[in-house]
This record gives structure tokens, C-alpha cells and sequence, in this order.
């Protein structure tokens, strides 16, 4: 198990993991990602908003990001028919 830390992120702000999580390998730590972007995305449409700006950021204990998921990518939209 190795372990990695998922951080919050757009162009301005971001919000660190400082404990990081132990993952099996890099496909758990991809679900994990994307759990957790919907999880937020989530939370704010309960408020009203979606806002694509974020990522989520997984680093591992060397500091370098082996994923990086766009809330944009989190999701499908489904446009409305007209």
C-alpha cells in the first residue's frame, strides 16, 4: 500500500490533504479521485453551483501528481432538448 494525498485545486486557491490516504495501487486512487469530485460537485449544486475551475490533484509521498481529474471530467452533462 502506498500512500497519496488528494488535493483540491484551481488557478488561484487549493486546499491540501495533509494526512493522504493508503491506496492499493493507482486504479483505487483514480476512484477514490473521482468519488471525491462528485462528492464536492455534489455539495454545491445543493447550494446552487457547479464550478468546473477545480481538480483534484493525487500526489504521491514524493510530491509528484500521478493524476489529476478536472471536475469537468467528473461528470456528463446531459443538455436539454429542445
Amino acid at each position: 500500500m502506498a500512500r497519496y494525498f488528494l488535493h483540491l485545486r484551481d488557478s488561484v486557491d487549493e486546499v491540501l490533504d495533509p494526512d493522504g490516504s493508503e491506496f492499493q495501487d493507482i486504479e483505487a486512487v483514480r476512484l477514490a479521485v473521482m468519488r471525491n469530485a462528485r462528492d464536492t460537485i455534489a455539495g454545491d449544486v445543493r447550494n446552487g453551483i457547479v464550478d468546473f475551475r477545480y481538480r483534484i490533484d493525487a500526489e504521491n509521498e514524493a510530491g509528484q501528481v500521478v493524476y489529476s481529474l478536472p471536475f469537468k471530467h467528473a461528470v456528463n452533462i446531459v443538455p436539454e432538448r429542445l
